[in-house]
């Protein structure tokens, strides 16, 4: 999303808001938007402060004692946070050939677990799961399946309908990234009914997001075709990096679903990150990841920003 239109969206909303009063309306306003927007009913869903504080929620009614089936490498906030509150992790590692993993070692674990989380696309590796594969997980009834669908829209499908068939679902989504306010700190997640309105009632606690949070949230979200159009450029320039790293010698890159490229740096890892350095360009050091290597997320830009980490690549 373009920083001037943002910005300039934020000061208009800013001499809309009454900061006295809480912001009953502008909550009921997002549910309306995010509704539409998703196709899905306003009771299905939870907005939050951010998908992070949406995290912390869950583990918390979760508790302590269960265990918890996920990919390895994957959004290491969630692994973090699971350590937090004591819930054991059984990791399955991703195959580096194809950035999925052995469906029936998976599977044999998620059986015995009483959750499963599955970033989808996944960060850092960027690929969207089959969607096979998470409907085949759904099948297992009495796991909760915490689907993290935080970089969708960049991607080829959404599971947000499927909520109304599978009651152990719960997605999450967030505002941080195709729409571009990673500081208005907003999230929310969708589910069956039920669990929304327990999680909305007795865990989350009253007006967990600011007013200004909400109306710029607002605002975007009515812009759709905005939206759309970063996306498609994202979408395209995604692919011009793609190609261009993936002939370049001794690094090996991975066709992404998501705003960012994830390559493998082999033995060039320092010479890679010191030559992006210098050329003023800023990614995700990810440093040795399992059956990975040593590996690299860059996140897609402008045109002249990509023509910069095209150049750099080029110069190690």
């Amino acid at each position: 999303m373009d920083r001037n239109f943002l910005s300039q969206l934020a000061m208009a909303e800013a001499n809309k808001i009454d900061l006295r009063k809480y912001p009953l309306d502008l909550y009921d306003n997002l549910y309306e938007s995010l509704s539409k927007y998703l196709r899905v009913g306003e009771k299905n869903l939870l907005i939050g402060n951010g998908s992070d504080q949406i995290i912390e929620l869950l583990l918390t009614f979760i508790g302590s004692g269960k265990t918890v089936t996920l990919p390895t490498p994957t959004f290491s906030y969630f692994v973090s946070r699971c350590q937090l509150h004591g819930i054991k992790i059984s990791k399955i590692p991703l195959l580096p050939e194809s950035n999925t993993f052995e469906r029936r070692l998976f599977m044999s674990s998620a059986k015995k677990s009483q959750l499963v989380y599955l970033c989808s696309p996944n960060n850092p590796t960027g690929n969207q799961l089959d969607r096979s594969i998470i409907q085949e997980i759904l099948e297992l009834k009495d796991v909760l399946v915490i689907l993290d669908e935080a970089y969708v829209e960049f991607a080829k499908y959404s599971m947000a309908r499927s909520v109304e068939k599978y009651d152990n679902l719960v997605i999450l989504r967030t505002f941080s990234k195709a729409f571009g306010l990673a500081g208005s700190r907003i999230g929310y997640f969708i589910s069956n009914k039920r669990f929304a309105k327990f999680i909305r009632t007795n865990v989350q606690s009253p007006y967990p997001v600011n007013s200004l949070s909400l109306a710029l949230a607002i605002s975007v979200i009515s812009n759709v075709q905005k939206i759309n159009e970063c996306v498609d450029l994202i979408k395209r320039e995604r692919q011009r990096l793609y190609e261009r790293i993936s002939k370049m010698d001794r690094i090996i890159t991975y066709q992404s679903d998501a705003n960012f490229i994830f390559i493998r740096c082999n033995g060039k890892y320092k010479s890679i990150i010191n030559s992006l350095r210098s050329h003023g360009v800023g990614v995700k050091e990810l440093g040795e990841l399992y059956g990975y290597g040593k590996c690299i997320r860059i996140t897609v830009g402008t045109p002249e920003m990509n023509d910069a980490t095209i150049s750099a690549l080029n110069d190690t």
